[in-house]
């Protein structure tokens, strides 16, 4: 690869792009991905690689016309042709009233998104950390698995306007899971993290262990409305469905479950949601994808939507001082006061404890409605303690359901792995939580 940094290649980029489009707007997008992993299975490691890579992409607008063409390759003639392949569709393309012109050159904050000490992460750390849960998982006579994998990101955007953004990054993703050798109980832990030292790799095979037998040989009970404590994990799972509902777009075209609601109360009232990458407790990238230097953002507080998402052509629509949020990936839900997840259990009468959630797919986009089922330990608690293991359940609830009948909330958060973005969320206990038929599967 290219000796080049990410911001000298898009430069190079640009200018050649602007040397063939004269007329056109350009935005250069450079993406460097270097990612190390190692995965093991019944216990024993699999597999383990390293690949760099990267991902070059040029959008040029022609008026109303525009077009990306991409590649992972830097060299002048592989430019040169991707050039010629975006101004080609570019000038094809249908008009679209919606495409912006690019962003003048912004201001940005400052991330402690990146980590040495991760970046340098060597195939022996990783093989270390594989070996731990190993051990365990042969020490406690359990079948155990898991995924290991480092990423670092170096990310720049240059555009024919002037404007130039560079972010760097690290992150991590440990996973594990443990099985009986009858096949009956089923444990699982993970996290996901920015920072080498924030990886206990250690406690979370126990996690995993621990839970696998634990929920061995579990019982059913029939389905129903449940008081659940829910797991940091299930709380990502279920959460990151609610997003794409805050959208003022499709608030203002009856598409939303905040449609006429947005004053209303729907949500208990401690419960916070927030986006901000420059904030310690939730680094990340300072600009979105068009390059827009991103604000921290109060998305839920006092009950209510405080803010939803606006996009940059939908705020030109509005008009009224009304201005785009940038596209936010990172999320961290908090208010809550409970010291940790034990204190809930003991606090609770009668419920289900709730490892995490999986499958999960929604049902109706207008009432946020999610489907999926529980996973990797679910437990009945009764008087403050974990009294049985059941059989598992698919589940049909909303995210804003959730967090309407939450009644308790760990006060720390945890960086959990999910698909839908990045998630800093706590454990919590939430009410009338309907799980709808049994899941055989453990």
């Amino acid at each position: 690869m290219s000796a080049e940094t990410v911001e000298q290649v898009a430069a190079r980029v640009l200018a050649s792009a602007k040397a063939a489009a004269k007329d056109a707007e350009i935005r250069v997008d450079v993406r460097r991905t270097g990612a190390a992993n190692v995965r093991f299975a019944k216990n024993e490691v699999t597999t383990s690689g390293e690949y760099d890579e990267l991902a070059l992409s040029v959008w040029i607008g022609l008026g109303k016309r525009a077009a990306w063409a991409s590649t992972n390759q830097s060299d002048p003639r592989s430019v040169a042709a991707l050039v010629d392949r975006a101004l080609a569709m570019a000038r094809l393309s249908p008009e679209d009233p919606e495409t912006m012109p690019l962003l003048s050159p912004q201001t940005y904050g400052t991330s402690a998104a990146y980590d040495d000490r991760l970046a340098a992460m060597t195939p022996a750390e990783r093989a270390a950390i594989a070996g731990r849960a190993i051990a365990a998982g042969d020490a406690a006579k359990v079948q155990i698995a898991g995924f290991l994998q480092r990423r670092v990101t170096d990310h720049a955007i240059a555009s024919s306007t002037g404007l130039a953004a560079r972010h760097r990054e690290t992150s991590a993703t440990y996973t594990v899971t443990a099985r009986t050798l009858d096949a009956s109980g089923s444990g699982w832990a993970g996290r996901e993290i920015h920072r080498a030292t924030d990886l206990d790799d250690a406690s979370l095979a126990r996690v995993a262990i621990d839970k696998a037998a634990r929920s061995a040989s579990a019982k059913p009970i029939p389905p129903g409305k449940y008081t659940v404590i829910l797991e940091p994990q299930a709380v990502a799972e279920l959460l990151m469905f609610l997003p794409d509902a805050m959208n003022l777009r499709s608030v203002d075209e009856g598409r939303s479950y905040f449609t006429g609601k947005t004053s209303e109360k729907v949500f208990a009232d401690f419960v916070r949601l927030e986006s901000d990458p420059t904030s310690p407790l939730t680094p990340g990238s300072p600009f979105d994808a068009e390059g827009m230097a991103l604000a921290p953002q109060t998305w839920i507080e006092s009950g209510r939507a405080k803010d939803l998402f606006v996009s940059r052509f939908w705020a030109q629509q509005k008009g009224g001082g009304v201005k785009p949020t940038g596209h936010h990936t990172i999320h961290r839900l908090s208010g809550g006061s409970a010291a940790s997840l034990d204190d809930i259990v003991k606090d609770t009468k009668r419920g289900l404890l709730v490892t995490r959630f999986w499958y999960n797919r929604m049902l109706e986009p207008q009432t946020v409605m999610v489907t999926g089922l529980t996973r990797d330990g679910l437990f009945l608690v009764e008087d403050g303690k974990i009294t049985a293991p059941l059989t598992n359940f698919r589940y049909n609830e909303s995210p804003i359901t959730m967090l309407r009948n939450v009644d308790a909330m760990t006060k720390s958060t945890v960086r959990v792995p999910v698909w839908g973005g990045t998630w800093h969320v706590p454990a919590l206990r939430t009410n009338e939580f309907t799980m709808a038929s049994p899941s055989a599967a453990v």
